[in-house]
This record gives structure tokens, C-alpha cells and sequence, in this order.
């Protein structure tokens, strides 16, 4: 992928982490924790692999990027994505993974809303401190490509 670095992923993770896991890194899962202090000298191979990071594959084949199971304190199914965007490299979002609906008049739809609001709040958290650190989201594309057709 192009532009993703041990030293970019270390950065993105960090970011993530220190967001998901408010409460510090006693409460980050063992096999999450090791992407809080990644050694950029680390081979990116040796990072990317199951079970925490899955391929994501492109739908004529290859590699369109990455998603890890990073998780949260309150919902373990968050995932980083990175995936790669022509002529701009490295692109990271937040898959909050919670999309499912329960019936509107269910005992856990109303905890199921909490739940998703309290994922798009972080999901807003992590992104725009990815952008503030110099990393690329969706969001600050389609703010390129809408400032490009003003």
C-alpha cells in the first residue's frame, strides 16, 4: 500500500487507542496493546496479519487495504481501516461494525442506540484527530473533492 509505514501505522494506532481506551493501557486487551508502541523498524508484514488485522480485498482481486480489530472499551467490534485511494496512498475511517438494527421496540433497542451514538461520537473523535496528526480520512477527501468543484 502506498505511503503505510510502520512509523504511519504506529501514529494511526496510537491515535486510536488512546481514544478507544480512555481509562489507559491496563484497560487495552493483550493482543490490541501491541499496536499502542510499534517499533518502526518493525517489518509492516509482520503486523498485518490475522487474527487482528484482516485483508480487505478489492472486488476485481488484490489488496485494497486493511482492517484491524482494535475495538473500544465499550463495543470490541471497532475497526481501523486503512485502505488505499488513487493518487492519495493511505486512507483511515473508523467501522464502528455496529450497523445492525434490533426491532425499534425490542428490550436492547434502546441500549443498541446508546451504543451506536456513543460509536459515532468516537468514531468523529479518532478522525479528526487522525486529520489534525496529518493522516487522510473519507471525510477530508470529500472535503477536497467538494472544495475542487467550487
Amino acid at each position: 500500500m502506498t505511503g503505510l509505514t510502520t512509523a504511519v501505522l504506529k501514529r494511526a494506532c496510537r491515535i486510536f487507542l488512546d481514544r478507544a481506551y480512555p481509562e489507559g493501557r491496563d484497560t487495552i486487551p493483550p493482543p490490541k496493546c501491541r499496536f499502542l508502541d510499534l517499533d518502526p523498524d518493525q517489518p509492516l508484514e509482520l503486523l498485518l496479519t490475522l487474527p487482528l488485522c484482516q485483508p480487505l480485498p478489492r472486488r476485481e482481486g488484490g489488496l485494497r487495504g486493511y482492517a484491524l480489530r482494535l475495538g473500544c472499551a465499550g463495543h470490541p467490534h471497532l475497526k481501523m481501516q486503512i485502505v488505499e485511494h488513487e493518487g492519495v496512498g493511505c486512507v483511515f475511517s473508523v467501522d464502528t461494525h455496529d450497523g445492525f438494527c434490533p426491532s425499534s421496540s425490542g428490550p436492547d433497542a434502546e441500549r443498541w442506540r446508546e451504543l451506536q451514538a456513543a460509536n459515532r461520537r468516537l468514531k468523529e473523535e479518532i478522525e479528526r484527530a487522525w486529520e489534525e496528526a496529518g493522516l487522510v480520512t473519507f471525510n477530508e477527501l470529500l472535503r477536497r473533492e467538494l472544495a475542487q468543484k467550487a
